[in-house]
């Protein structure tokens, strides 16, 4: 008599053999969901950061327009006066201590600052870049005010280097664009620009502005400068 249970049973007693399709079997320790994505999380944060603006990310920029407002306020109509009467010992000590005190301010704004991560362009590159652009016109101009009464020559000096100041401060703001920086910043490097340029292209036509152009230039530029350290250190 032959058997039946000869092993030609072909279910799984172990159970049934998982689906190679379905990608539902998973191995020890697999139940866990996919942590964060930390560097996309960071980066995020990052861009947040940058666009919360200068007063955060760069705090020393709105307090430099305080200094920088009340040093060019003092020092370009000490400078006018010695143009129109003659630099004396006394002036000369008032103009140099004004200036040292002017840098040591802005020096010390400086140093307190923390530098953010995300960088913003070079404060002292800007400076020095502008201030090469006034000599080059300077030196430039040198043959043409040979030929210039006193006054004309000092009317071209004012209109050539205020152009390039207000030509600076507008590209300020066009490259802070570039850094996320927030429009309440940037604007007032516009402002300063634009007002730069009117009064280039004013003070020469009014007698008794262009005879004391350096003092307006002075004036002006300290009224926009605390006028934006009042706007920026509200907003």
């Amino acid at each position: 008599m032959t058997g039946t249970g000869t092993g030609t049973d072909t279910g799984h007693e172990n159970g049934p053999e998982p689906d190679p399709e379905s990608g539902s079997e998973q191995g020890p320790g697999d139940d866990a969901g996919p942590d964060p994505d930390k560097e996309a999380l960071r980066a995020e944060l990052g861009q947040i950061k940058a666009a919360m603006g200068l007063r955060e990310e760069y705090p020393y920029w709105w307090r430099w327009w305080l200094v920088e407002g009340i040093g060019v306020g003092l020092l370009f109509p000490l400078i006018q006066f010695g143009l129109r009467d003659g630099f004396s010992y006394p002036l000369i000590a008032l103009v140099v201590g004004v200036f040292l005190g002017h840098q040591l301010a802005l020096w010390r704004i400086l140093k307190d600052y923390e530098k953010p991560t995300t960088g913003v362009p070079s404060w002292d590159a800007w400076n020095v870049t502008l201030i090469a652009g006034i000599l080059a016109i300077a030196i430039g101009f040198g043959p043409v005010t040979d030929q210039l009464a006193f006054e004309y020559t000092m009317t071209a000096i004012f209109v050539a280097a205020g152009s390039v100041a207000g030509v600076a401060y507008l590209f300020m703001g066009q490259l802070l664009e570039g850094y996320d920086i927030r429009t309440a910043d940037r604007y007032a490097f516009y402002v300063g620009g634009a007002w730069l340029l009117v009064l280039v292209a004013v003070v020469p036509h009014v007698p008794f502005l262009r005879e004391w152009a350096f003092a307006v230039l002075g004036i002006g530029l300290a009224i926009h400068n605390i006028g934006s350290y009042v706007v920026l250190s509200r907003v």
